[in-house]
């Protein structure tokens, strides 16, 4: 039996009632993020420290464009590695918040670990199906900047369809782009809200650094940051969720209209 939350919902409801979900489950739900986002510190800082120092000389010269290219090549590989398994590890936390609240709305026991078990089952579909929306929006990016803000809506719901339905990559972006369709306002709406609360997040991390006399060590920093930002992530997937559901509601009340 699917719990009374699964019904069409407008915006102020879906934010409204994810808050509540989020705060009555914050010891729960908070510590996937913080964990994972140490770690990710963790990783960050021995990437940092991998990379060597770059002198720049104040003369352009044949020798330093070849140190330059030699610095390059050394280093952007090392970043490329760091950002894709950065990447991985901030996919974990999302799918499993994701089930943890699909459990809920469909009457379920919620279970961290049960939640876990699903995202290491779907979680090659949920890398390259991230992989492929991240390359369409940074494409939409390039372009014209406003067409990558339509793909990162357009295909906001796509991790969402792959934990709770189970389909392959090319059906969770399709089946994404479908219910998106029937509300794109309401969903670039949640959006909105949860880009300021992020964004917010990541600037008190930055003013508490601040205010700490924290100005040196970019590591410390770093961990403070994401520390605070690791209070506002989980509301993200738990509101999308909550998006995914109204929209599916919304999508078998208009079915069942059309039997009749």
């Amino acid at each position: 039996m699917l719990h009374r939350y699964y019904s069409k919902m407008s915006t102020r409801k879906i934010l409204v009632e994810s808050l509540r979900f989020y705060a009555d489950r914050f010891n729960i739900l908070f510590f996937p993020f913080l964990i994972l986002s140490l770690a990710e510190s963790t990783l960050w800082k021995f990437a940092f420290d991998l990379i060597p120092p770059f002198k720049i000389q104040p003369v352009f010269t044949e020798i330093f464009l070849v140190h330059l290219i030699d610095y390059l090549a050394f280093v952007i590989p090392i970043i490329v590695i760091f950002v894709l398994i950065s990447w991985v590890i901030n996919i974990i936390p999302n799918g499993i918040v994701i089930k943890y609240s699909s459990d809920f709305l469909e009457g379920r026991p919620s279970s961290l670990r049960r939640s876990l078990r699903t995202v290491a089952f779907n979680i090659f579909p949920l890398l390259l199906t991230e992989f492929i929306r991240g390359l369409l929006v940074i494409l939409g990016l390039i372009l014209l900047v406003i067409p990558g803000i339509i793909m990162t809506v357009i295909f906001s719901l796509a991790a969402q369809v792959i934990i709770i339905e189970g389909p392959g990559t090319f059906k969770s972006l399709q089946r994404s782009k479908k219910l998106v369709a029937k509300e794109p306002w309401q969903t670039s709406s949640v959006f909105i809200f949860i880009f300021f609360l992020i964004a917010v997040a990541g600037i008190g991390g930055e003013i508490l650094s601040s205010y700490l006399w924290i100005r040196t060590e970019l590591y410390v920093k770093l961990i403070i940051t994401d520390m605070i930002l690791s209070i506002a992530k989980p509301v993200q997937p738990i509101a999308l969720t909550y998006l995914y559901y109204s929209l599916k509601a919304d999508q078998k009340i208009m079915e069942t209209h059309k039997m009749y």
